[in-house]
């Protein structure tokens, strides 16, 4: 597919000037490299949950206010890929990290200027200031996408034939985001206030932090628009190679074979308009809700499981709990990528990956069923390992399956349309959760019940993996009745 003009220009500089500066296997390499660093740039809003002390001590927020930014900073990040991945099919990946940091530095830097000048929120236009943070984070939930899919979109065009490196480690890099963020945050600059705050009161500030986010936004954009022109340089070769080859044709009089192979080919909105009119689509997302709701559910509620289970405070085992899924959901994600391309040398259908993740998603369900219903926090902890597992599993053989039934021509509109069902079972069983805790789980004193009471939550998860299984059987039915290898 030609360059679009805005692809053109803007990669127009770095197209000119790179053949002449790097070989084609030096600059791929450095695209690579850069895009994986955008990839792990791209997650640091998971911080958000360490900015709630410092905004309620300094600028006086409430709880709603902090849920309210949370929530558009979701809605931004969770609604939008759909059009991202059009705007990358149509225009480039070099669109989506333009977009990404033109959202990104702004709005940090207001957000930085908000919390150095405590006054604005304290003053009449405090909601003033309040509404603007909130577009902030919403840009900036949106620039986290759109830099995420820069990043996913270039490693997958640059190797489309090696699962490990055009997906297994971007979602790798994406997901050890809040690893390497907290980390950063744990610079003792970080926690020191300046002159607003009295002598007496330590903690995160969040001037320097979003100043510092800013700064790193400012050097990643750079890397990612490098990255993402060499995908614009392929693409453009491509097009001198294809135009080469139809010249070559009418010279030696091969019009009938010219005349059918524009015959064959698509432009992008008939592509389109195939893919989301084939019931296949739908089907997948439907296993990809109902498969990835119930974990997205579990992570969101580890700490009150873990409340319920013990029936005490229980911070060091919610903490422990964390660490070891985090820990099995990043190793999984690089381990998946290799099975996938060993499966791939082998002739081996990926399918069976994806049904084994799905059917230790049904295993660990029943798992947390059965402790909920005994009170016992005994295997919690190798439970969440294997919620783990099949977290990093999923998020990396669902992506794959998209590049190998649709192709890398529409990996970006297809995936980003399929990101919405995660986000709707996300909605539908935290809210499942919730009503369920409240209604059943607390007595008329606040006190918690046995914790037998959120065992219906976990029938449900389980029956919704196994329609996952189910769906995602006739999903590789039919792409078997079509031929479609995968």
């Amino acid at each position: 597919m030609p360059l679009s003009k805005v692809e053109h220009y803007l990669s127009y500089h770095t197209r000119l000037l790179l053949p002449h500066v790097l070989s084609p296997q030096a600059s791929h390499r450095i695209a690579y490299i850069f895009s994986l660093l955008s990839a792990v740039s791209a997650g640091f809003i998971t911080l958000i949950s360490l900015y709630s002390q410092p905004w309620q001590k300094r600028l006086n927020y409430s709880s709603w206010q902090i849920n309210t930014i949370a929530s558009m900073t979701n809605l931004g990040m969770y609604l939008t890929p759909p059009i991202l991945g059009m705007i990358a099919d149509s225009h480039g990946p070099i669109t989506l990290s333009l977009l990404a940091i033109i959202g990104f530095i702004p709005s940090y830097s207001y957000l930085a200027y908000v919390f150095n000048h405590p006054e604005l929120s304290n003053e009449g236009n405090g909601d003033s200031s309040f509404n603007l943070s909130i577009i902030c984070f919403t840009f900036i939930g949106i620039s986290t996408s759109a830099l995420y899919f820069s990043a996913l979109l270039t490693c997958t065009k640059l190797y489309p034939r090696t699962k490990l490196l055009s997906i297994s480690l971007p979602t790798t890099c994406y997901g050890i985001s809040s690893v390497v963020g907290s980390q950063l945050l744990r610079i003792k600059w970080f926690w020191s206030y300046n002159a607003h705050f009295p002598s007496s009161d330590t903690g995160l500030n969040l001037g320097r932090v979003f100043q510092t986010f800013a700064w790193v936004y400012v050097v990643i954009g750079l890397l990612a628009w490098i990255a993402t022109s060499v995908v614009s340089l392929l693409h453009f070769n491509e097009e001198l190679d294809n135009q080469k080859l139809l010249d070559d044709q009418i010279d030696v009089e091969q019009s009938p074979l010219l005349e059918e192979r524009t015959h064959v080919e698509e432009n992008f909105s008939q592509t389109i308009f195939r893919i989301f009119s084939d019931p296949v689509t739908y089907i997948l997302a439907m296993s990809i809700l109902l498969s990835l709701g119930p974990l997205e559910m579990f992570i969101a509620n580890m700490g009150s499981l873990t409340n319920l289970l013990v029936q005490i405070d229980a911070p060091a085992l919610s903490t422990e709990l964390l660490s070891t899924y985090a820990l099995s959901s990043t190793f999984t994600r690089l381990l998946t990528g290799l099975v996938a391309d060993f499966f791939a040398k082998k002739r081996i259908s990926i399918k069976w990956i994806l049904l084994t993740f799905l059917s230790l998603g049904v295993c660990a369900q029943l798992f947390l069923l059965k402790l909920a219903s005994s009170a016992s926090s005994w295997g919690l902890v190798p439970t969440g390992s294997l919620i783990g597992i099949i977290y990093g599993g999923l998020f990396t053989i669902y992506p794959t399956l998209v590049l190998l039934v649709w192709g890398e021509r529409s990996f970006g509109t297809v995936y980003g349309s399929l990101l919405i069902a995660p986000a709707i079972g996300s909605m539908i069983f935290c809210m499942l959760y919730a009503k369920v805790y409240d209604s059943r789980c607390m007595n008329d004193s606040g006190d918690l019940r046995e914790s037998s009471c959120i065992s219906i939550v976990y029938k449900y998860s389980s029956v919704a993996f196994i329609a996952s299984v189910v769906l995602s059987a006739i999903v590789f039915w039919k792409l078997n009745n079509k031929k479609v290898k995968i």
